[in-house]
């Protein structure tokens, strides 16, 4: 097992505003209507960008991707502690970019069905990440929920296929300001993958590679992690989190 470490703190700029609304004995949190008590919690954010590109037919990593999905919602949903402080959102990348499902506790998620076809169009879908955390900032700061930094988590198994320049540099000036945690998994499926690009895009500690397509495992990991930043304590600089042997850092 590798021990893979997290680091993380609070954004400094989270404030109260606006009043939320009340709606039977629940308030709405952006278009969703969760528990009072969720908004006083701490919460933790994640947008999933997955790679649904042509590639991920071969091996059916498709279809595992869809089952660490199912996996993952149920491991998040199974823990009421984590299910309505964690915010999921997914974003699929492939013939086209496309919010699968916008920002909801993960007591309320549904695991999509994906299907693969396309190219690699990483640039734009880092785009709509960066746009969907800030979107997710906003109802955090209208609401006076104080949260950790906000993840994308980028999981794929091909070198872009669109251009990643400008939005590389949004992205690590928004890494760089402590504003959130960028990762990215690549996926050993494709034999011509080229990670150059990647590591042009990710900073290198945020880069890690998944092997035999134990999207299970990988799964169970960020799941983990997500419910270990959730509980801890403010101001705690690392967490350990046991990884699958199959997640590695990619050095």
């Amino acid at each position: 097992m590798n021990e893979f470490r997290t680091t993380f703190n609070p954004d400094e700029d989270a404030a109260a505003s606006d009043q939320p609304r009340q709606s039977a004995g629940f308030t709405q949190f952006g278009h969703q209507f969760v528990p009072p008590k969720a908004l006083s919690e701490r919460h933790v954010a994640c947008v999933f960008l997955l790679d649904i590109s042509g590639s991920m037919v071969r091996n059916d990593a498709i279809g595992k991707l869809n089952a660490g999905m199912v996996k993952f919602k149920n491991h998040m949903q199974n823990d009421e502690q984590i299910a309505d402080v964690v915010d999921v959102a997914v974003v699929t990348f492939g013939e086209k970019v496309t919010l699968v499902q916008d920002w909801t506790p993960a007591s309320e998620m549904s695991a999509p069905v994906l299907t693969a076809n396309g190219r690699t169009p990483l640039g734009e879908a880092l785009k709509l990440g960066l746009e969907m955390i800030e979107k997710r900032k906003e109802v955090y700061r209208s609401n006076g929920t104080p949260y950790f930094r906000p993840w994308i988590f980028c999981i794929t198994d091909g070198q872009p296929t669109d251009d990643c320049y400008s939005i590389s540099l949004k992205l690590k000036e928004a890494e760089d300001a402590k504003k959130l945690i960028a990762r990215c998994v690549c996926v050993e499926n494709d034999p011509n993958f080229s990670k150059k690009e990647i590591y042009k895009i990710f900073n290198p500690g945020r880069i890690l590679k998944l092997e035999g397509l134990d999207f299970s495992g990988l799964f169970e990991f960020v799941s983990s992690s997500l419910a270990a930043v959730s509980q801890s304590t403010p101001g705690q600089e690392k967490i350990n989190v046991q990884a699958p042997h199959t997640v590695t850092m990619d050095i």
